[in-house]
């Protein structure tokens, strides 16, 4: 069996995700090919995460970079997707960002045009789903809706994998008798023992003592990091708030990097008020920087799915704080990870940070959060990942193909 992983993204969690994945399909009889862009193979993210993995698999450089424009980012996607499809000529597809493409191939299909073959097994991984949320009443939510309803009657994909809650509570109900099947799907991480916030500090070479914030990841306006410090800088005002330092860990984008550069975020990063770790961080440093901090923040302003990095928290028993909005929102609540507050104003982000500091985090909520992080684990996340190629094998040994 061909196996095709297709994935033209390397930046943030794509190649990352995409190397936690193919570990689970390691043990079976299958010809893996990764086909992506020539830049992707340039990538610092390529060599931290499938170079060591190169020996099992074939990377095939075929894509071209898509444009940044979302409608025309989405029809590029799935019109090299069909291409690769056709050069490759796989057995069984996994489309590992299938938001933007689901969309464009749904509406091929309702046009007459299907654009892979009726028996290509395809499966998709999906992280946008905003417009699952029952509370959107947007024209292009509710049209979207409709669309996806269509999109699990066509069958275009096997299975889809839902990278987010509120989604696939929507979703899932309408899903059977159709010959799509959903799955919630992990946001793989890698569950480790226990460590200390002094030791997780020493490990990213911080000071051990004190009290620490931080922001873990790619740092970047649309995580929210300009949020975070312009509220850090109001949390410094206010001197009944405890004393607490921020930590900035992971690829800072160039915005970012000119705002630390300018007054008074400068003068904060001399004293070492703010750490900023700018550079890619593997797991192990993603670990390291949420067990390392007193409260993790995701204040991203206008993020669709779920957040890695409140998962990391709850990995190593930390407390989140996040946006109050769509999915993170939802999963921060519902599984009691912390608090919510509305993070676009940077006086409430503050004083929501001072009240969680303020609020006491005891072993026992340490240990709830870690159990919901099980969930996530990374072996968890190979076996969904790889159930339907080892269906696959099962019913050919038996020869069981009803």
């Amino acid at each position: 069996m061909r196996l095709m992983f297709y994935e033209p993204n390397y930046t943030g969690h794509h190649f990352a995700y995409l190397a936690r994945m193919l570990p689970g399909f390691r043990e079976l009889p299958v010809e893996i090919v990764v086909a992506t862009t020539p830049q992707a193979l340039e990538s610092t993210e390529y060599a931290k995460t499938l170079a060591p993995l190169a020996g099992s698999l074939q990377i095939t450089p075929i894509c071209s970079p898509p444009p940044r424009s979302p409608l025309r980012n989405a029809r590029h996607r799935f019109a090299e997707l069909v291409r690769a499809i056709g050069t490759i000529r796989p057995d069984h597809v996994m489309v590992c960002y299938a938001d933007g493409i689901w969309d464009v191939a749904c509406a091929h299909a309702l046009l007459g045009r299907r654009p892979w073959p009726r028996e290509l097994v395809v499966e998709g991984w999906i992280y946008r789903g905003r417009f699952g949320d029952a509370v959107d009443r947007r024209l292009r939510s509710r049209l979207r809706r409709r669309l996806f309803r269509q999109l699990l009657r066509q069958g275009l994909f096997r299975r889809l994998h839902i990278d987010h809650e509120l989604l696939y509570d929507f979703a899932n109900p309408l899903a059977g008798g159709t010959p799509t099947e959903l799955v919630l799907t992990p946001n793989p991480i890698v569950l480790k023992p226990a460590v200390s916030k002094s030791d997780a500090r020493r490990q990213l070479g911080l000071p051990p003592d004190g009290t620490w914030i931080s922001l873990n990841g790619v740092i970047a306006p649309y995580k929210g990091a300009d949020l975070l410090l312009d509220a850090y800088r109001h949390y410094l005002k206010h001197e009944d708030y405890p004393p607490a330092r921020l930590l900035l860990a992971g690829p800072h984008s160039e915005g970012i990097r000119q705002l630390l550069r300018q007054s008074p975020y400068a003068e904060l990063v001399a004293q070492a008020r703010i750490v900023s770790l700018d550079r890619y961080v593997d797991e192990n440093e993603m670990y390291a920087s949420a067990a390392a901090a007193d409260l993790v923040t995701a204040p991203y302003p206008r993020h669709q799915g779920r957040s890695s990095i409140i998962l990391w928290a709850a990995a190593a028993g930390r407390p989140s704080l996040g946006t109050d909005a769509s999915c993170i929102g939802h999963v921060i609540r519902q599984q009691r990870l912390g608090a919510t507050c509305a993070v676009t104003n940077p006086a409430v982000l503050a004083k929501a940070i001072a009240a969680m500091l303020e609020s006491p985090w005891t072993e026992a909520d340490a240990a709830r959060v870690r159990s919901y992080a099980e969930f996530h684990r990374v072996e968890n996340y190979q076996r969904i990942a790889s159930e339907l190629v080892r269906q696959h094998f099962s019913k050919k040994q038996t020869g069981d193909f009803g």
